[in-house]
């Protein structure tokens, strides 16, 4: 019994080992320690491309498929902020997105998306505000 138990421990310690430096490595795509420059770049075409999809949701000016695109390509830019300051603003911007993305996926009234888009870019432009309060 017991070299059943010393083989298994030592089989689990070398599969622990194995596996330590892939879970230890940085996400994919993530900027490490972004400019201050490339923090408020960021910032603004965030709140442009938010501006845009709240428009073209107003005008019906995309398809479907072009606005999931331009719902993706919103989240894509926002989550370059990296500012710890603004951290906690960023991800509730984000999930406001979520929500506005959904319900027009879903098909929901055409007033229910505009809000939750509006909702949306408010929380973007409260992250720009709080990050020039704090730099």
């Amino acid at each position: 019994m017991s070299l059943k138990k010393l083989t298994l421990a030592i089989f689990v310690s070398i599969a622990m080992l194995g596996a330590a430096p892939t879970t230890m490595a940085k996400p994919a795509g993530k900027i490490e320690n972004a400019t201050p420059e490339a923090t408020v770049i960021a910032i603004a075409e965030s709140i442009e491309l938010a501006e845009k999809a709240l428009q073209a949701i107003k005008d019906d000016s995309l398809e479907k498929k072009e606005m999931m695109a331009l719902f993706k390509t919103v989240k894509q830019r926002a989550k370059t902020i990296e500012s710890t300051t603004t951290y906690m603003l960023r991800e509730k911007a984000l999930g406001r997105l979520g929500k506005a993305r959904l319900a027009y996926k879903k098909g929901f009234e055409k007033s229910d998306v505009i809000a939750k888009m509006e909702k949306s870019l408010e929380s973007f432009r409260a992250v720009k505000v709080r990050y020039d309060e704090f730099n």
